[in-house]
C-alpha cells in the first residue's frame, strides 16, 4: 500500500510539474511524437522490406540459378541461365528436392485472354510444372501436383476467375483463349490460385506450363549455362547450401559449352534486397537503403531525446529549490530518480499516443510516396514494439536530467547558489553539437542527392525518350508488321515508327561471349561481351540516335541482312580503325559495318556504357514502337489504337511510354531523395527545439548578469551578441564535424552510379548559411526577450 501510495504521489507531483510548465511539455511533446512518428513509419516500410518473398514456406531451402561470367571489364553477374539448367542440375545432385524453370516475366509485356463473351488483358508467364510445389502460392481450387502438366492447362487468379467467369468455383474447366504475338492457344482452366501477397515479388495473374512455351519456341538440346531463362531449386532439408554450391559451381565448368562462366546458387528471398553484384561479389541492393533509413530513424529519436535533456536541464534552477526541500524533509535520492523518470516516461507516453495518431493520418501519404499498402496493425506484437520504444525513449531521455536533478545538494540548493560545472556544460552542448552534426550532414546529403536526380532527369542520353511509346506485336501484325508500320506512319501526329525486338532502356537480351564475335586483328583472350538488337528500318531515327560515321538501315541499299551498325564503346573495345566497311563474325556469319553511332545510355547510369550492335531483322522484331509529335499525344494514340484493332481483332491494344521505363530505373533514388528530403526537414525543425531549449537556459542562468551589463551601458546589440556567440560557435564546431560526414556519404552514395554530378563546393556553402540562419531565427527570440526584459527585474533575479 505504502508502495502505491508513493507511485500515486510521483504521479501527481510529475502531472503537476508536466501542466505547470506547459511551454518545455509542449516543446518536449512535439519532438518527442514527431520522431516517434518517423520512427513508426520508417518502421514499418523497413519491415515490410524485409517480408518480401519471406513467406514460402521452402524459405529456408529455396535458390536460384545464378550464374558469374567473365567479360574484359571483369566478372558479370546475372540470373539469366539455361533453360536446361534446372533438369540438368536436378539430375546431377541428390540434394535438390525440385526445380523449376520460367520464361523472364520481362518478354511478356501483356497478354490478351478471352471467354465467349469477355476480352481483357492479363499479366502472364510460363513456368514448369512443380512451380507451386516450390513456392508457397497456395491453390484455392485444384491439385498443385497436376495443375500446370500438359500444353493446353492454365492457372488463373483467384481476383481474374472474378472478371472472366464471376467465380472461382465457375472458373473451374472453363476454355479460355491466351493471345500473345502472333501465337495464340485456348486451354483449360486446371486450377485456380489465391491472389499473390503484397510481400510477393512475383505477380502474375495467370499462368501457362512451359510445355505451352516449348510448343512455340521447341527445347534446344545445346548445353548451356548461360540464357535468358530463371531457374529455381528446392533442397531437400538435410542438404548443405554452400557445399551444393561449390559442387555447382566446379560441375559447371566442365560439363557446359563456356569455360567463362561459373554456375552458383542464391537463397530466392535475398534476390529482392541483395540484387547487387561487382565483379562476381554481392555488394548490397536495396538492403543498404533499409539500413540508412534505419540509422535515420535512430538518429532522429536520439535528437528527440537530446533536446528533452537540454529543455529539461535548461529549467533545472526552476526545480533545484524543489529538490532541495525534498532532500531536507528525507527523500532519497533514489526516490528523486524514481520521480524525474516518471516525468519522462509520463510524456513520452503520451508523446506515443500523440505519435499512434500522427501516423495513422500521415500513412496514406506515406503509402503514396514509397508505393506500398501499409497499415496499422495492433497485434501483441507491435503492440509490443511500441511500448517498448516508448518506454526506451523514456528511460533515455529521462536518465540524464534524473541524475543530474538528483544530486544537488539541500545546503547548496536552498541558498539558490546552484553552479554548473564544466563538465555539465560540456555535456549539454555536445549534445547539441551532435545534433547539428547530424543535421548539417543531412542537408547536404539530400541537396547532392537532388542534384543526382536532377542530373538523370536532364542528361543527354544520346537517344530521345520523350512522346515515344512502344507495344508489342500480336496477332495478324506480328505476321505483317510492314503494313501495320506503313499505315502507322500516316496517322497524323506520328512523327515516324519502327520496330525492334526490345525496348531501348535496359533491353533484356542476351550478351554474346566475345568468342562469339570475332574480327580481324581479336585478342583471343578478349571477353568483350555484346549488347545485341534486331531491327527494322528507322528505328534509330525513330528514338533519335545518331550516327557518327557511316549510314543507317536503308532501303536505298538493297539487302541489309548482313549489315550491323556499333554504337562507339564497340569500336573502341574492339580496337578497331576505321571499322566501317570492314567485316567482323558473329556466330560463323559474316556482317558488315555499315555505320558507328554516338554513345547512348541503353542501361541505367549505374552502369557504363557497354558495347552495342545493331543488326537488321525485322522478322525477329517484336516490338513496334512510334514517335508523337508533342501536343497530338492523345488524338494520335486513339487512330493508333483503332489502327491496331483493324489489324488484331479480339486483341487488346496496351502501349508504354518509354520515357515511364526510363524513370522506373531510378525508382530508389528517387524514394530515397524524397523521404530524405521530409525526414531531413523534420530532424531540422527538432533540432531546433534542442536550440530553443539551450537558449532558454543560457538567457534564465545569465539574466542578472544582461541586468548589469545594461546598467553599465550595453547596447541591444552586444547584448544579442553575448547571448548567440557560444551557440554560433557550437554549430560551427557542428559544421566542421558534419561536412566531411557527409562528404563521405555522398562520395559512397555517387559511387553507386557510373555517372553522376560532381560534388561540388557550392552544395556545402549553401547548407551551411542555411544552417546558420535557421540558428540566428530560432534562438532570436529568446535572446531579443532577454535584451529587452526590464532592467530591473533582471537585477531581482537570484
Amino acid at each position: 500500500m505504502l508502495h502505491f501510495d508513493l507511485l500515486r504521489n510521483h504521479m501527481k507531483t510529475s502531472v503537476s510539474h508536466l501542466v505547470k510548465d506547459r511551454l518545455s511539455t509542449v516543446f518536449n511533446l512535439v519532438g518527442l511524437s514527431t520522431a516517434m512518428t518517423c520512427v513508426f513509419l520508417i518502421s514499418l516500410w523497413v519491415a515490410d522490406e524485409l517480408s518480401i518473398d519471406k513467406f514460402h514456406e521452402n524459405d529456408k531451402h529455396l535458390y536460384q540459378v545464378m550464374i558469374h561470367q567473365k567479360s574484359s571489364n571483369g566478372v558479370v553477374t546475372s540470373n539469366g541461365t539455361g533453360e536446361r539448367i534446372g533438369d540438368i542440375l536436378r539430375k546431377e545432385f541428390p540434394e535438390i528436392a525440385l526445380a523449376v524453370t520460367s520464361t523472364p516475366v520481362s518478354w511478356f509485356q501483356n497478354f490478351s485472354l478471352s471467354t465467349d463473351t469477355k476480352t481483357i488483358g492479363a499479366k502472364g508467364n510460363f513456368i514448369s510444372s512443380d512451380y507451386f510445389k516450390a513456392f508457397s502460392f497456395p491453390l484455392s481450387i485444384g491439385n498443385k501436383n497436376e495443375v500446370l502438366k500438359g500444353k493446353k492447362t492454365i492457372a488463373i487468379s483467384e481476383e481474374l476467375a472474378r472478371k472472366l467467369f464471376d467465380s472461382p468455383e465457375q472458373a473451374m474447366g472453363k476454355v479460355l483463349e491466351w493471345k500473345w504475338q502472333s501465337f495464340s492457344e485456348k486451354c483449360l482452366v486446371s486450377g485456380v490460385f489465391e491472389n499473390f501477397p503484397t510481400s510477393s515479388s512475383q505477380k502474375f495473374d495467370f499462368i501457362l506450363s512451359m510445355d505451352a512455351w516449348n510448343q512455340i519456341v521447341p527445347r534446344s538440346d545445346q548445353l548451356s549455362s548461360s540464357g535468358p531463362f530463371n531457374n529455381f531449386i528446392v533442397l531437400k532439408e538435410a542438404s548443405d547450401a554452400e557445399i551444393v554450391n561449390k559442387k555447382i559451381a566446379a560441375f559447371s565448368k566442365i560439363s557446359f559449352d563456356d569455360s567463362t562462366s561459373s554456375l552458383f546458387i542464391r537463397k530466392y528471398s535475398d534476390s529482392y534486397l541483395h540484387d547487387k553484384y561487382e565483379n562476381g561479389t554481392q555488394t548490397g541492393g536495396r538492403i543498404l537503403y533499409v539500413r540508412l533509413f534505419s540509422i535515420i530513424g535512430i538518429i532522429i529519436l536520439t535528437i528527440a531525446c537530446i533536446n528533452f535533456m537540454n529543455l529539461s536541464t535548461a529549467k533545472a534552477s526552476r526545480r533545484a529549490k524543489e529538490v532541495g526541500v525534498k532532500k531536507a524533509l528525507g527523500a532519497s535520492r533514489s526516490i528523486l530518480i524514481v520521480q524525474f523518470l516518471s516525468e519522462s516516461l509520463m510524456l513520452s507516453f503520451a508523446a506515443l499516443l500523440l505519435a499512434i495518431f500522427l501516423t495513422w493520418l500521415l500513412l496514406p501519404q506515406f503509402n503514396f510516396i514509397t508505393n506500398k499498402n501499409l497499415s496499422l496493425q495492433f497485434n501483441i506484437r507491435s503492440i509490443s514494439y511500441i511500448t517498448a520504444i516508448s518506454t526506451v525513449t523514456g528511460l533515455i531521455a529521462g536518465s540524464y536530467p534524473a541524475f543530474y536533478l538528483s544530486r544537488f545538494s539541500p545546503s547548496v540548493t536552498l541558498k539558490g547558489s546552484l553552479v554548473n560545472s564544466f563538465g555539465e556544460l560540456l555535456i549539454r552542448k555536445g549534445l547539441v553539437v551532435f545534433q547539428f552534426s547530424i543535421t548539417i550532414s543531412l542537408v547536404v546529403s539530400v541537396l547532392v542527392v537532388y542534384r543526382q536526380i536532377r542530373y538523370l532527369q536532364e542528361k543527354d542520353l544520346g537517344y530521345n525518350k520523350d512522346n515515344i511509346i512502344y507495344f508489342e506485336m500480336d496477332g495478324l501484325l506480328a505476321l505483317q508488321p510492314e503494313p501495320f508500320i506503313a499505315q502507322l506512319k500516316a496517322i497524323p501526329g506520328v512523327v515516324n515508327a519502327s520496330s525492334s525486338q526490345q525496348k531501348i532502356i535496359l533491353p533484356d537480351v542476351t550478351q554474346g561471349l566475345g568468342t562469339g564475335v570475332r574480327w580481324e586483328g581479336k585478342n583471343d583472350n578478349d571477353e568483350i561481351r555484346f549488347f545485341k538488337m534486331p531491327v527494322n528500318y528507322d528505328l534509330l531515327e525513330t528514338i533519335g540516335i545518331k550516327i557518327k560515321e557511316g549510314r543507317s538501315f536503308s532501303k536505298s541499299f538493297g539487302t541489309e541482312e548482313s549489315k550491323i551498325i556499333l554504337n562507339e564503346t564497340a569500336v573502341k573495345a574492339m580496337g578497331i580503325r576505321d571499322p566501317v566497311g570492314k567485316t567482323i563474325k558473329i556466330g560463323g556469319n559474316t556482317h558488315q559495318i555499315i555505320g558507328i553511332t554516338n554513345d547512348f545510355h541503353f542501361n541505367s547510369m549505374h552502369e557504363p556504357i557497354k558495347p552495342f550492335i545493331f543488326y537488321f531483322s525485322p522478322a525477329e522484331t517484336t516490338i513496334v514502337m512510334a514517335k508523337i509529335e508533342a501536343g497530338k499525344e492523345k488524338q494520335a494514340i486513339s487512330q493508333i489504337r483503332a489502327l491496331y484493332k483493324k489489324f488484331n481483332p479480339g486483341y487488346l491494344f496496351n502501349h508504354q511510354f518509354l520515357d515511364h521505363d526510363y524513370q522506373v530505373q531510378y525508382t530508389s533514388e528517387k524514394l530515397t531523395s524524397e523521404l530524405a528530403g521530409y525526414l531531413t526537414i523534420l530532424t531540422m525543425i527538432i533540432s531546433c527545439l534542442g536550440l530553443l531549449g539551450l537558449t532558454a537556459f543560457t538567457t534564465e542562468r545569465r539574466k542578472k548578469e544582461i541586468g548589469i551589463r545594461k546598467v553599465l551601458g550595453a547596447n541591444l546589440s552586444s547584448v544579442i551578441i553575448l547571448l548567440t556567440k557560444d551557440l554560433m560557435i557550437l554549430i560551427s564546431i557542428a559544421i566542421g564535424i558534419g561536412f566531411p560526414l557527409a562528404y563521405w556519404f555522398i562520395d559512397w552514395w555517387l559511387q553507386n552510379f557510373a555517372y553522376h554530378v560532381p560534388v561540388s563546393l557550392d552544395v556545402f556553402i549553401i547548407a551551411g548559411l542555411l544552417l546558420i540562419i535557421i540558428t540566428l531565427t530560432t534562438v532570436g527570440y529568446h535572446s531579443l526577450k532577454a535584451a529587452f526584459e526590464n532592467t530591473t527585474s533582471s537585477l531581482k533575479v537570484n
